[in-house]
């Protein structure tokens, strides 16, 4: 068959868009509404992250004393960056604070957001692992139990086991108490101080 000659080529290209110019220049808009409006969507993002990090430096270095100006910028943080990483780490942050100055339930309730909406797996295990403790120190033994047993990553299972094995001590079960120590102990590996002290625990409680 004859090869079509360039006149005949060029008709064809022009009867082509002729005849789907509107769906061709629609196509064209939405591809081009797509691509801004990702580059829209990733430089906000980038800027969100930025502020965020930026405000979660101002948070650690304020004055400790002045937990109500920290509490203010934590909850800007949550407010408006909850989709970056600095937004559970400042409640985490100021938990401890609270926690520190005895107030326990504000630090419960900063922990339960932060394990809630961390974007960090490790992070959410950390606010889970310190949301045991204070349930712990607190009496909230079913609480405490509850948070630890949601603490999924492999680096924090060794705490996880050693907060269980408490408050089965605590409840009088010592022998689910050793056998959790006797986990953690599996977990941690090695000559650590930390290993020290589930043995330490596992011996206090005997055969």
């Amino acid at each position: 068959m004859a090869l079509d000659t360039e006149e005949e080529q060029v008709e064809k290209i022009q009867n082509f868009w002729n005849a789907y110019k509107k769906l061709i220049i629609i196509l064209i808009g939405v591809l081009l509404g797509i691509y801004f409006a990702y580059n829209y969507y990733a430089d906000k993002k980038i800027k969100n992250s930025e502020q965020a990090s930026q405000l979660y430096q101002e948070i650690l270095v304020e004055k400790k004393l002045d937990i109500n100006l920290i509490k203010e910028k934590v909850d800007l943080l949550k407010n408006n960056s909850r989709g970056t990483p600095y937004a559970a780490r400042s409640a985490m942050y100021i938990a401890k604070l609270y926690s520190q100055e005895g107030s326990n339930e504000e630090a419960i309730n900063e922990l339960v957001w932060a394990a809630e909406n961390a974007t960090e797996e490790s992070i959410q295990s950390m606010a889970y692992y310190h949301l045991a403790n204070v349930y712990f120190v607190t009496g909230e033994l079913d609480q405490a139990m509850g948070s630890a047993k949601k603490i999924n990553t492999i680096g924090f299972q060794a705490l996880a086991k050693d907060i269980i094995g408490d408050i089965y001590l605590k409840q009088g079960n010592k022998e689910e108490a050793k056998k959790s120590y006797i986990e953690g102990l599996k977990f941690n590996k090695g000559q650590s101080d930390f290993s020290k002290i589930l043995q330490n625990k596992i011996d206090s409680i005997g055969q």
